[in-house]
């Protein structure tokens, strides 16, 4: 038998069937606008296009977060629910990244409301363009809004697991310049970009005990079967538990290996790096995450934190609010066998209200 409230299904479906992206967040912000409004939250959207929605409480306030796009194609569909599981229908991802973790925060708001579960002031930020470099975290302006803890609710392990340390995330886009000709002709000045990339020795994959991978995703180059190819598109990232002085190391070690290849064969290359967000450590007596210690030993049960590679919004909020991330448990994400279980989100649900209870009892009584 699988446990669940039939809303939390409801709420999870529709805005699956909302299609979105990075950068075309439009429809679910209008959705969550209208939805928020309906319960009696104040909703405003910043000049990044984040939706931020407030709720009075009493104690210290909390942040509770979710982005709202989707890697591509993320076309809103009809979900699959099979024994108490919900899949895509194979044409598209599932889009439960980050879709799930939207429903947990409206589903603790409209629980709270029904019951009239007293809570901490909240502030709700479902922020855009996430998957393509934590865009609108990086640039929320948390100094309006009085909050300095929170909870990210996304995917990293199965559900309920904490991010207890993430790695930095720094891309490096390469261009090889060489110089093209018909292969059928005289070859004298031809210099082909891809050779260039095929024969530079550059450092990559899993380093330093599995602690940084380097990894290119895209490379594209050539216009013809028939003709030498003068130019070659790389991207690539990094992604590190490392020091900065160490990844310093690495790039420096990517660049040279491609300059000197260029160099040596006639072409050039033009290289840049971007540091999209630094790693961190959440530490174990900060007082959010203690209260979710303590929601979970009241039903039994322990905490768990893991490391991971992968980023999500605590990376840009950390800097300024104690924010840590709550697993949702998506498994295969960003593909077309993406899958999420609903039994384990209206646990985190049910956590996540006891957590809020915690916390405003402690802190309205300081």
């Amino acid at each position: 038998m699988f446990i669940y409230a039939e809303q939390l299904y409801r709420t999870l479906e529709e805005i699956i069937r909302i299609p979105s992206t990075s950068g075309q967040e439009e429809y679910v912000r209008a959705y969550l606008e209208k939805h928020l409004t309906s319960l009696g939250l104040q909703t405003r959207v910043d000049a990044m296009g984040n939706l931020i929605a407030t709720m009075e409480g009493e104690g210290t306030p909390i942040l509770l977060n979710a982005h709202m796009d989707r890697v591509a194609p993320g076309l809103g569909h009809t979900p699959i629910l099979k024994d108490g599981v919900l899949y895509s229908d194979g044409q598209t991802n599932l889009g439960a990244d980050d879709a799930a973790g939207i429903t947990i925060i409206l589903e603790v708001i409209r629980r709270a409301i029904e019951q009239q579960i007293q809570l901490p002031p909240l502030v709700l930020l479902f922020t855009v363009q996430e998957e393509c470099g934590l865009c609108g975290a990086n640039n929320f302006d948390v100094s309006r809004w009085n909050v300095a803890d929170g909870l990210v609710f996304d995917n990293a392990f199965e559900a309920g697991v904490v991010v207890s340390n993430a790695a930095s995330y720094e891309t490096f886009d390469i261009t090889i310049h060489g110089k093209s000709g018909h292969p059928g002709k005289d070859l004298t000045g031809t210099v082909s970009a891809i050779d260039i990339f095929r024969q530079a020795n550059f450092v990559s994959g899993s380093l330093s005990l599995d602690q940084t991978r380097i990894n290119i995703g895209r490379i594209n180059g050539g216009v013809a079967r028939n003709a030498v190819p003068d130019t070659l598109t790389i991207e690539g990232e990094i992604r590190s538990f490392e020091s900065a002085e160490i990844r310093q190391q690495y790039k420096m070690q990517i660049q040279q290996a491609f300059e000197e290849t260029a160099q040596r064969l006639g072409g050039r290359v033009s290289i840049n790096f971007k540091m999209l967000h630094e790693s961190y450590s959440i530490s174990p007596d900060e007082p959010l995450l203690n209260a979710y210690r303590v929601a979970l030993a009241q039903r039994g049960a322990n905490l768990q934190m893991q490391p991971t590679f992968i980023g999500s919004d605590t990376a840009g909020l950390r800097p300024n609010i104690r924010a840590y991330t709550i697993s949702t448990g998506v498994v295969n994400e960003h593909t077309t066998e993406e899958h999420i279980a609903l039994e384990p989100l209206e646990q985190i649900v049910i956590d996540t209200l006891h957590i809020l209870h915690l916390w405003r009892t402690q802190t309205s009584q300081q």
